[in-house]
């Protein structure tokens, strides 16, 4: 078995603890070896139960003195403190895996980008649904579907996601009931500064909620793409790819309890290629694929058995690969940028329908 890396992990509230925690301390070829938490009672008994060896009250204790042990940094905060947070990471020369986004504003986004480029370091930001299998699947039958033209041309991909049970039953996380400390006296990043208060929190909300099908749609589509239209009510946003194809998001169109509904739809002149992504939280379940092609008979349906998965635990497996130089970044801050340029684009078309 090789060396084992070692991580530094800062940031255990809900999704730190249930979604990336877990996970890495569950891999046989990594320790967990220093955390930053500043809740002390949440700290010792989130030790305590992963077997972590050292324990920090903030990032920088955690760097300054446990920094020449880690291999890397997993930083799982809200995405406005990044722009604190993540320059010291990368000043002390350690690759970091984050949450999505890579930031608020687009400037900053791209100046993590171009640091962790111009130190040779890592950054992977955490667009997980990338490392679905089902995902996967789908993007590469895709792909070979464009470049093959065997089912005509790919005319149009829609995106429809109306989620509520985002936890799917998940266990939740340690909970002391320690007030949350304001993250080392550090301020939250504001939005872009030509947006108004209202425009700052649509901003804001849109990326928290919806920068994951932005990303994926154009993960799946292998381009870049840039909006065109959203309706007044803000649901409907239409786009269309570099390569001319359109490409509608219907978002948060309603909300049933114990639900989730997010699926992408490829359509080709002779095939149609779907996947219903689970709940974020849902684990065990990949994204269910659906492809029909029009065969010698008629229509013909395959859907794949894709086995079991969940692209949390994907992610933290593909992220040490992306360690050890055993796989290249689904997700590498330098694509991350362009997610937040898109919600820009979605608050101006906004403003412009309103009017």
């Amino acid at each position: 078995m090789p060396k084992p890396i070692r991580l530094g992990f800062i940031g255990t509230g809900h999704m730190g603890q249930v979604a990336h925690l877990a996970n890495y301390a569950g891999l046989p070829d990594v320790e967990v070896h220093a955390l930053a938490e500043g809740r002390p009672e949440l700290a010792r008994r989130i030790a305590d139960r992963y077997g972590v060896k050292r324990v920090f009250p903030d990032h920088r204790s955690l760097l300054a003195e446990a920094g020449e042990d880690l291999d890397a940094v997993v930083a799982i905060m809200g995405f406005a403190l990044h722009h604190a947070v993540v320059p010291d990471i990368l000043a002390a020369g350690k690759p970091v895996l984050t949450e999505k986004s890579i930031a608020v504003q687009p400037a900053t986004g791209k100046r993590l980008a171009e640091t962790a480029q111009s130190k040779k370091l890592l950054y992977y930001v955490g667009y997980m649904k990338r490392c679905d299998p089902g995902v996967q699947y789908l993007r590469r039958k895709a792909a070979a579907l464009r470049a093959s033209g065997e089912a005509g041309a790919l005319r149009y991909v829609r995106c429809t996601a109306a989620m509520t049970d985002w936890t799917w039953g998940n266990e939740g996380p340690i909970k002391t009931g320690e007030p949350i400390p304001a993250y080392e006296g550090e301020k939250p990043e504001p939005p872009p500064g030509w947006m108004s208060e209202e425009q700052g929190k649509r901003y804001i909300a849109f990326i928290n909620f919806w920068s994951h099908q932005m990303n994926l749609m154009r993960y799946l589509l292998g381009e870049d793409y840039d909006l065109v239209r959203v309706s007044p009510c803000g649901l409907l946003v239409t786009a269309q790819s570099r390569a001319g194809v359109p490409l509608t998001f219907e978002l948060n169109t309603h909300q049933i309890k114990r639900q989730w509904n997010e699926r992408f739809t490829l359509c080709f002149e002779k095939a149609e290629l779907e996947a219903e992504l689970p709940a974020p939280l849902h684990k065990q379940t990949v994204a269910r694929v659906r492809v029909t092609t029009e065969g010698p008979n008629g229509r013909e349906d395959l859907v794949p058995d894709l086995g079991y998965g969940w692209s949390f635990a994907e992610q933290a497996k593909h992220f040490v690969a992306c360690l050890r130089g055993e796989a290249e970044p689904l997700a590498p801050a330098s694509d991350a940028v362009r997610d937040l340029e898109l919600s820009e684009q979605y608050v101006r078309l906004l403003s412009e329908a309103k009017r």
